[in-house]
């Protein structure tokens, strides 16, 4: 040991200490050690102690890095998987509502609320307790305004079997519905005839037939809205022009009722070869969609009862003679 070494070190080599000194020594040495052996002694134990106490501290700072390290990944990790739940959990908001959009745009139940209802006005006649509605950008004649001019036809005649019928409304649809089309005019036509019987009611005067025995003019049985109708179809055209009418007739009220849609549209063909024209050619009107126009016009038709009053047979005066001729001859004489 050190304090061994040191001992051996203070003595001579030649001189070997006596046997006295030897006993005396060694008792003292190990009990009673010099000075600079115990500093040396508490300075090593201080170290070790102060190495020890660096490693802990070291141990310990190095844990506490480690477990501060790691708590702020733990927070950073869950700070960052925050977003990545919000961002997965807005799909989920969104999904409904576009999937309930189309279910609010459905057709049966939108498309009827985006229907537009009709601007339609109406019409009574209470003469002839006949009414019908109309369109309101349509053009409504009464009396001798609703007997129509046709151009290049001439005027648009009643179709009845016999004499007697009086035209008293007549309704024209506004050409702007039909820009840039051979569209010329369209029309609903009311007329009555008061002199018909219902058979005759059921006849038409034209189209004319050649032989009325052998081939007479096809009528049809047609129900239009609450009205069962008897119809027919005629033509007539000229260079210009062209027109396609339909007439509907029925018996009510003693009288019959006649009601003619019609078209009538310019031959595009008919151009003045001397001067160009620099108008576009014109488009072929949808004449079905005209006559889906006029047949909703006859599928509001309605005819009242009317009541006539009757008259009274004339009364003969008590007072007064039998025979006039009589009378006088007694007051001349």
């Amino acid at each position: 040991m050190t304090h061994f070494t040191q001992l051996g070190l203070s003595g001579s080599p030649d001189k070997k200490p006596e046997t006295k000194q030897e006993k005396q020594l060694p008792s003292i040495s190990p009990t009673k050690p010099t000075l600079p052996a115990v500093e040396k002694k508490a300075a090593s134990k201080q170290k070790t102690a102060m190495l020890v106490g660096s490693l802990i501290a070291t141990a310990l700072l190095g844990t506490f890095v480690f477990e501060s390290g790691c708590s702020k990944e733990s927070n950073q990790s869950a700070t960052i998987a925050a977003p990545t739940q919000t961002v997965a959990s807005q799909p989920n908001l969104i999904a409904p509502i576009s999937t309930s959009m189309p279910t609010a745009s459905q057709p049966p139940a939108k498309r009827k609320s985006r229907q537009r209802k009709l601007s339609a006005s109406t019409y009574t006649n209470p003469i002839f307790g006949v009414s019908f509605r109309y369109p309101k950008n349509g053009s409504l004649k009464q009396g001798d305004d609703a007997n129509l001019e046709l151009d290049g036809l001439g005027s648009l005649e009643t179709n009845f079997v016999q004499p007697g019928g009086t035209t008293i409304s007549a309704v024209e649809l506004p050409r702007k519905l039909y820009t840039g089309t051979n569209f010329n005019a369209a029309f609903f036509d009311v007329s009555v005839n008061p002199k018909l019987t219902s058979e005759q009611c059921e006849q038409f005067a034209f189209p004319e037939s050649t032989d009325s025995a052998t081939d007479p003019v096809t009528t049809t049985k047609t129900k239009v809205g609450a009205t069962e109708f008897r119809a027919v179809e005629g033509f007539a055209g000229e260079e210009s022009n062209q027109a396609d009418v339909k007439y509907y007739h029925v018996f009510q009220n003693g009288s019959c009722y006649e009601f003619a849609l019609g078209l009538e549209t310019a031959n595009e063909s008919m151009t003045d070869d001397t001067k160009p024209s620099a108008k576009p050619p014109l488009k072929t009107v949808d004449r079905n969609e005209v006559f889906r126009r006029l047949n909703w016009i006859l599928s509001t038709v309605k005819i009242q009862p009317i009541t006539t009053p009757e008259k009274a047979p004339a009364e003969v005066a008590t007072d007064q003679p039998a025979d006039a001729t009589n009378q006088a001859i007694t007051q001349a004489h």
